[in-house]
């Protein structure tokens, strides 16, 4: 082989095209699964109240939340003992017999701007706080539905003070509104309705004769909370 052919093959052999190396594909990203959506909570919807207001709602109300005081006085057909009123979101509570040293009397009323007013009642040979429902020998509640307009008395408020509270309960009192009662009063059964509500009469004692027979632990509670709230709070009579 010449010289010349030698240096002619090794020119042409630089000048050839090599072949770039091909592209390394980039990565195939791994989907991450979206977090699963964590569900809002559950609306409840309280169902709307039916039928007159009975002893145990209104418990359930009178417990249902913190109570703020709204103040102690004379109340309702009852000058000489005074009275002690609180309130919380739902209704109005008044220890009627609000006095330092206990008496063998216990009445609560509530007082809902939506349901009306409950009473309930208890009567016994001793403090009501240290006895059971056996041991009382009175033991009544009623139940007002809301005021109608024919009655010109306007639902109650929350706002109210304790003297707007008792002004009101005082035209509520000279309104004569429909209501129910029942219970024993001295030992003797008695129950009923008045003035528009007569055939209710059924309703409410069904509704309310497992209350009136063996309150629940509501109602035992209720009076503890009044009884120690009456000690900073009540007077005793003169």
């Amino acid at each position: 082989m010449s010289r010349g052919w030698l240096i002619a093959l090794v020119a042409g052999l630089g000048c050839a095209k090599v072949p770039a190396p091909e592209p390394i594909p980039p990565p195939v990203p791994v989907p991450v699964p979206a977090p699963a959506p964590v569900p809002a909570p559950a609306v409840v919807h309280e169902g709307a109240p039916t039928g007159v207001y009975s002893l145990a709602e209104a418990l359930a109300d009178a417990l249902s939340g913190p109570w703020t005081y709204i103040g102690t006085g004379p109340w309702t057909g009852n000058q000489r003992i005074k009275a002690c009123a609180y309130r919380n979101e739902r209704v109005l509570i008044v220890d009627v017999y609000c006095t330092i040293k206990e008496v063998n009397a216990f009445r609560v009323d509530v007082f809902s701007p939506v349901r009306g007013r409950v009473r309930v009642y208890a009567e016994a040979r001793a403090p009501i706080a240290t006895l059971r429902r056996a041991d009382y020998f009175t033991f009544t509640g009623e139940s007002e539905p809301p005021p109608g307009p024919r009655s010109r008395l306007p639902p109650v408020t929350l706002s109210m003070s304790f003297a707007e509270l008792l002004a009101y309960d005082g035209r509520r009192y000279q309104a004569f509104l429909p209501s129910c009662y029942g219970g024993v009063e001295n030992q003797r059964r008695h129950g009923g309705c008045l003035r528009g509500l007569t055939a209710r009469a059924s309703e409410w004692t069904a509704a309310n004769r497992s209350f009136l027979r063996d309150p629940p632990a509501d109602w035992y509670r209720l009076v503890t909370e009044l009884r120690t709230l009456a000690r900073q709070h009540g007077l005793d009579p003169p």
